[in-house]
């Protein structure tokens, strides 16, 4: 009896830990007025409030162009320096989460129906501190050791 309690117990710490970091997904919409305005929320329609952002000029894509956050309605807006042509990506994070456009820019200023999600990386991840990490581990490892054990 005693150890199906701990069966449980341990089964629904493990299963329960990941359930609040795979939540929802980010997902980001755009317009363009003045500037490129976007807005990220994720999938059950809460706005990504304070996500991190980060802008990158083609001319130097491992360095940030601008670093901002979004507003409490998941909103962030800038404009792309024209005389920077080429492939602009713009990444949003928050917690595990994120969403990454790319942005054509010429000349001529923003190719509005040319911007696209990027491929480049994956940034929809399980963002787990060490204790989580250990938690599940040591779960997962207990569940194993009693399994075999009762065969």
């Amino acid at each position: 009896m005693k150890k199906t309690l701990l069966l449980l117990a341990v089964s629904l710490g493990v299963l329960g830990t990941p359930a609040k970091t795979l939540a929802h997904a980010m997902q980001t919409n755009y317009v363009f007025l003045e500037e490129l305005e976007f807005q990220s929320f994720y999938s059950d329609g809460e706005p990504a409030k304070n996500a991190k952002v980060l802008v990158y000029a083609p001319n130097n894509p491992d360095q940030p162009w601008i670093v901002g956050k979004t507003d409490k309605q998941g909103r962030f807006s800038f404009l792309p320096d024209n005389s920077i042509p080429g492939q602009w990506e713009v990444e949003f994070e928050q917690e595990g989460h994120g969403d990454i456009l790319t942005v054509p820019v010429s000349e001529k200023g923003v190719d509005i129906d040319k911007i696209s999600q990027s491929k480049k990386k994956d940034i929809h991840y399980i963002s787990l501190n060490p204790w989580q990490s250990l938690f599940i581990t040591s779960g997962v490892g207990a569940i194993w050791f009693l399994a075999l054990k009762k065969f």
